[in-house]
């Protein structure tokens, strides 16, 4: 089964995430997905023309079994540093308990060499926040998971980042950037790896529960 075989809404949705990740992405890049989930993306950006795609998630749940996949405890990568040159994080974070956000950044950061990429719901109203919450309780019952998970604002984002020392460049997204049925605040983020990851330290939330023709870079 390829992209081609999905419904029109995964893959626009799936080519929405692609036009986003792209212009990080060298020709030739080595690309970590991390929480692949079905596996699309990851599949895109191989075919654009980037030299290796590795996925993992902590459960598996692809469609599409092309590219290379590990299962992982959700703490450790199993990975050497500065293994990949850009990490992505797509829709992954809310999913991860608000205690244990830095210490997955922090991994992702340790397994590349140049940035971590990150696209994240980021309810803004109470509406944003509704649905955000079903999503959440729905992907728990479908992966058997009881754990937490947290949906943070632009804002609050910027704060973890601080936190750990990092400054990260903030893109706000339109609310139908995906789809006129699902109006909801969205954006994306670029960390770029520290000089010396040893500086990347402990955000404030932790603990808290509260190429042209190819669409990569030249």
């Amino acid at each position: 089964m390829s992209l081609t075989d999905c419904s029109p809404t995964v893959r626009k949705e799936t080519l929405h995430t692609v036009s986003l990740v792209a212009p990080h992405l060298t020709l030739g890049a080595t690309v970590l997905d991390i929480g692949c989930g079905e596996g699309w993306v990851a599949e895109e950006v191989a075919r654009r023309g980037a030299a290796e795609v590795v996925t993992v998630d902590v459960v598996d749940v692809r469609r599409s079994r092309t590219l290379p996949f590990s299962l992982y405890d959700g703490v450790h990568l199993p990975f050497p540093d500065a293994r990949f040159d850009v990490v992505m994080l797509n829709f992954v974070l809310h999913h991860v308990p608000n205690e244990r956000k830095v210490a997955l950044l922090s991994e992702a950061l340790r397994v590349t060499r140049r940035k971590v990429f990150i696209l994240e719901d980021t309810p803004t109203t109470a509406l944003d926040r509704f649905v955000s919450r079903r999503h959440g309780e729905a992907y728990r019952r479908k992966i058997a998971s009881d754990a937490p998970f947290g949906f943070l604002t632009p804002n609050e984002w910027l704060w973890l980042f601080r936190g750990m020392g990092l400054e990260a460049e903030a893109t706000s997204l339109s609310r139908f950037c995906r789809s006129v049925a699902q109006p909801f605040a969205r954006a994306a983020f670029v960390v770029r790896k520290p000089a010396r990851t040893a500086a990347v330290g402990n955000s404030p939330l932790a603990g808290d529960e509260s190429s042209p023709g190819l669409g990569l870079a030249g």
